[in-house]
């Protein structure tokens, strides 16, 4: 008869979750939130120009003087024309999802990742001064007494 292994006897946890410590109650839930996008991002993202690294180049004279920095210098032009070109193609789709957003809703939104369990109860400011002040108090219609 063939023995049976468990597969805590492999090496390999039963249940991930288990064996890591966490229950499956503790698994955070996300949900989706459509929010506006502000104006000002808006302008910023339809305001955009696509820039070139063509009209950067190492100077001739510091190929002749120190060519060891003048080869650092075209690594580093070369690594900032790679980063150029990735945000000019990111910056391109985000103006074509805002203008095709603009005809056909008239507002840009965005969805958002949003714990579940995450209640919408942040602070708040409150009117009025915010560090303690001895001998001040603050009364709620707004007016001011001194206690000294």
């Amino acid at each position: 008869m063939a023995s049976m292994t468990s597969s805590s006897e492999k090496g390999v946890p039963a249940d991930p979750q288990v064996e890591s410590g966490r229950n499956k109650t503790e698994i955070k839930k996300k949900k989706k939130v459509v929010v506006q996008v502000p104006d000002h991002d808006v302008k910023y993202v339809l305001a955009f120009k696509p820039r070139t690294m063509d009209d950067l180049k190492v100077p001739d004279i510091l190929i002749r003087k120190d060519p060891e920095l003048a080869a650092w210098w075209y690594q580093m032009l070369a690594d900032t024309a790679l980063f150029y070109e990735s945000n000019n193609e990111r910056m391109l789709e985000k103006q074509r999802d805002y203008r095709h957003q603009l005809r056909t809703k008239g507002m840009v939104t965005s969805e958002l990742l949003v714990d579940d369990d995450e209640d919408d109860t942040t602070a708040t400011f409150s009117g009025g001064r915010r560090r303690h002040r001895p001998g001040v108090m603050k009364k709620q219609d707004g007016q001011t007494r001194r206690l000294n």
